[in-house]
Formats: structure tokens, sequence, C-alpha cells
């Protein structure tokens, strides 16, 4: 998570009309009232509700010794999916993963009333969110007002318990850690968060580091003085490192602790680490003493990541390794281009953060990244928003309410309008005198979906080189014509606005030969292509 920028914060609300959802099914409330009253749920309910999940449906029993996705189960844990392991599989169904999310601290900090935020996220839709367990937090209000990663002093809870010694950063509270206990609170809200994520289809990833910055160092809880043990005695840069051993043991026992509490709920999967190696430091070795210590508990019931091409070691690869998170713009593109071949599903798990970090127009670049990547091939994509803060945990009035989450759905239900488990990366097309950027999907000789767009991509130079972050779009109209490489026959063609959902054009079109040409209706800025062969059409 790159964020050592400071940028100027916009805030606008944007109605639009036309949108609503019923929501389908009941919602199970238990914990909601102790949630707001402070922010965690009393250990009577969590604890009903954990003997709940297990009795729910907790799947078939953990795996030993084999990588998650090695069956085809088709219930329990999230999974590979078995037909196309460039998606997932959960409930027995495909899964493509879209949300718009808070800034990782729903859970570590009690000021965040999560019950809202999750039932924002399952009105319309939205099916996973990313949480940091409190090995890497924020300062509040250092970055944004009212980020969710960084509570008020004192608001802070985290794994470990609090001791008797004054003396830690004012901005973690009063007393100093003890790194030898665990506070059974926050493990009780953390579970329960999850669960009740899992009532609504929300899949959680469980993000447990951080590349470290040196603004933040002395501010987090593995820092020397702010626990009574005095780990954390090495520089910010070697915080991903073997170099501290004593962090290193705190570190994996952190690892396995969460990983212990969370074994039994199928609506998670696990990433290493965000951007380890973010001040230069080979961060491998530490990398794989953290996945193989994920792995000693969690016995590969769960799935594995690690960040792919953003400050991080390669291990795209890895065998451990079961899908592979990127983010932004260049690292996604990069992602898709050389490790589609790994047969892993792809998760661009950070964006720009909205709307701050955003250009002139962040709902239309909103909107086009997560075009851009789903029709891509992406498997789910993350939208960082920082509109869900403490003050307003369903971002109720905003952008993100009016525009952001009904433009987000219109991408879900085009992604679920299409059989797109049989769909792979498809690159059989070309432009001719055109700039849009384009991406495709395609199951070769039935069925197929283009999406593009207007626009550049904005480069920054950050620590790991230069990086695009989000893209620039043109908000103008166009017109342009596109070459598909397809078999001969007839296919149902339809253009699709992707702010509304509205079919905009559609027809039937012959293909005599190798190829097809196609020319869009006028479209302002993007525009998306779903296209279906007629079955044993000839050529009319």
């Amino acid at each position: 998570m790159w964020r050592n920028w400071v940028f100027k914060w916009k805030l606008g609300a944007v109605s639009v009309a036309g949108f609503c959802f019923v929501l389908a099914g009941g919602i199970d409330h238990a914990g909601l009232a102790l949630a707001r009253e402070g922010g965690k749920s009393g250990s009577a309910t969590a604890s009903a509700q954990s003997d709940s999940a297990s009795q729910a449906g907790a799947g078939p029993s953990r795996v030993s010794g084999q990588p998650a996705d090695s069956g085809k189960s088709s219930w329990g844990p999230v999974r590979k999916h078995p037909d196309n392991p460039h998606y997932f599989s959960y409930k027995g169904k495909p899964l493509v993963t879209i949300t718009t999310d808070e800034m990782y601290g729903a859970v570590i900090n009690l000021d965040f009333d999560y019950i809202p935020f999750l039932d924002r996220l399952h009105e319309y839709g939205m099916n996973l969110t990313r949480v940091y367990p409190g090995a890497f937090v924020d300062i509040k209000d250092q970055e944004v007002k009212n980020d969710p990663l960084g509570p008020a002093p004192g608001r802070y809870l985290l794994p470990w318990g609090k001791s008797t010694v004054p003396g830690a950063n004012p901005n973690l509270g009063v007393y100093k850690y003890d790194l030898e206990s665990w506070d059974p609170d926050y493990f009780k809200r953390l579970k329960d968060f999850v669960y009740q994520a899992s009532l609504r289809d929300i899949i959680v990833e469980i993000a447990f580091f951080n590349g470290m910055y040196t603004d933040r160092w002395g501010a987090q809880p593995l820092y020397q003085t702010n626990n009574i043990q005095g780990v954390g005695t090495c520089e910010f840069q070697q915080y991903s490192t073997l170099v501290d051993k004593a962090l290193v043991d705190v570190q994996l026992k952190y690892v396995k602790k969460v990983a212990s509490e969370l074994m039994e709920f199928d609506n998670i999967i696990y990433d290493i680490s965000d951007e380890p190696e973010m001040q230069h430091q080979n961060s491998w070795p530490w990398n794989s003493v953290m996945l193989d210590g994920l792995i000693s508990v969690d016995h590969y019931r769960h799935l594995y990541g690690e960040t792919a091409h953003s400050a991080t070691p390669d291990f795209t690869k890895d065998r451990r390794i079961s899908w592979l998170p990127t983010e932004y713009i260049s690292p996604m593109e990069q992602t898709l281009d050389s490790n589609y071949a790994d047969d892993k599903p792809i998760i661009d798990v950070e964006s720009a953060l909205y709307p701050s970090w955003y250009g002139k127009h962040p709902v239309e670049e909103t909107r086009v990244e997560g075009w851009y990547g789903l029709v891509g091939g992406l498997a789910g994509q993350t939208h960082l928003n920082i509109e869900y803060c403490v003050d307003n945990p369903s971002a109720k009035g905003t952008s993100t309410e009016n525009v952001i989450l009904p433009q987000k759905r219109v991408l879900k239900n085009f992604m679920q309008s299409l059989d797109f488990i049989k769909m792979k990366k498809f690159t059989g097309f070309q432009m001719t005198d055109s700039t849009a950027l384009v991406r495709g999907l395609a199951e070769p000789g039935k069925q197929y979906a283009l999406y593009m767009f207007h626009g550049s991509r904005k480069w920054d130079e950050w620590p790991q080189g230069a990086t695009s972050s989000r893209f620039n779009v043109d908000l103008n109209w166009f017109t342009d014509t596109v070459f598909l490489y397809v078999p001969r026959g007839t296919y149902e063609v339809q253009w699709i606005d992707p702010a509304t959902g509205t079919v905009i054009d559609t027809g039937s079109r012959a293909c005599a030969g190798d190829e097809l040409v196609l020319q869009t209706p006028r479209y302002f800025t993007d525009v998306a292509l779903k296209m279906n062969r007629v079955p044993d059409a000839g050529v009319r």
C-alpha cells in the first residue's frame, strides 16, 4: 500500500436516479447492538455465532499436506475453480469478487461499526473485503480524516494484550503491549467480522503485513518502545526481513494465532504481505518463513497469495501460492500479461484511494479500471474507498452510495451474464486508428466479451519504480472499428453502456472467414461488447 504522498481531500455526492435493490434472504444481525456500542461484540454473541458457523457448513475436514486447490470440492472454503483455474469457486458456484472497500481497519478500529458497512456491500452485491489484522496500523488523520486503519488514541484493538506499563506511542494509547499475551476481545471481534461477512456471502481477504514506512514504524505495536518485551529494534527498512530474530518470532506467532482462530471459516483467503520490498530489501526468505508458518497451522485448508509485481519478491510460480494479489494499474497489467499462464486467480487487491487519489473524473476513472481488469481476465478487484469512514461506515449520502456502488453492480451483473467459467483472456482482436485501451475474454467459437475506453495511464515515480496507479479518462464521444479473429458463423452482438448496463445497440453479424469487422455505436468514454455465436448457424 504505497501511501506516502500528500493529496488534497475531495468530497462530493453525485445523485443517480433509478437504482434500487431488494435484499434477498435474511441477515442475522446478532451482535449489531454491541458492535455499535464501542464496536465489539460480546463474548456470548461471538461464541454463539462461531458455533453457528461451524454447524452451518464449515465444509469437509481440513486437508493436510497438499494445496487447497488440488481437490474438486464444491463446498467448504474458497477454492480455485476445478474447471477454470483463473477463477474461484465458493459454495459450489463460480465466483468473481468485486468490491469498493474501506481502508482495511474494520476490525482493529473500535469506533468503526462494521455492520452497516457490510450491509452496504451486500445491498449492492459486493462480495469482497480486505482486512489488516494488526501488524500494520496507521496514525489517526495522518493521511485522510477518519481513516479506519488509524483509530483514535486508545481505540486500537489489536491481537496483543495491553500491559499496565505506560509509555507507548501516544497514538496507540497510554499502555504498552504485552507480546506474550493475546487479547480475547480482539479475536471475538475478528471472528464476528468474518462471520457477519459470511452471512452476506462476502469473502474476507486477510493480509497479514504491509511494507513499513519511516513515519509509521515508531507507532507500531511491534516497535521496541511500544511493547514491554522491547521487540522491534531493527530499522524500519528491515521490518519484512529476517534481520531482527525477536521480531520475526513475534510476527510468526501472530500469523499462526490468527490462522488458528479463523480455521473454521470458509469465506477467507490469505495474503502474506502487501509490498514487503518497498524499502528495497530482499524479503523472499522472510515471506517464505511467514508462509510456511501459516501452512503449519492452516494445512492448506485455505488459499494463500503474495503480491505480484509491486515491491515484492516473486512468488508467482511458487506451488504454495494458489492465487495472485496484484494492485493498481501497471502491476495488474504486468500480472495479467506475464502470469496468466500460471493458472492462478488474479485479484487487483488495491486501487488508488477514492476519491482523493484520483484525477479530474474519479467516478469514471473508478469505472474503467474495474471493467478493464475484470474483462481482461481478473478474478476480482478491490476499489479502495475512504468514503467508508468512522463517521459514516456505510458511506450514506456519498458518491459511493449514489454512483460507485450502482456502477460496480452493473459490472458484476455483466460478468454474471457471461458463462465466464468457460472463458479465458482473449487477445484475438485488433483496433486500427484508435487510442482506445481494450481487454477481452472468450470461449473461442462460442462467446466473447470486450471492454474498451479512451484514456491513458497516469504514471508516478514510486519506491518500486515507475508505476501507473490509475487511469486518466477522455470524456468524449467515440466510434471505433474492431477486427475480431473468430470462426465463421453468425454472431449475436450487444453493445452495452458500462455506466448503466443499458444495451445501446444489438444485432446479428455474419463472419464468412476468420475475421469479423464490427463498428461500435457512438459511445461516451467507454463501451462493452457481448457476443455469442448462434449454435449450428451457417453464414447468411
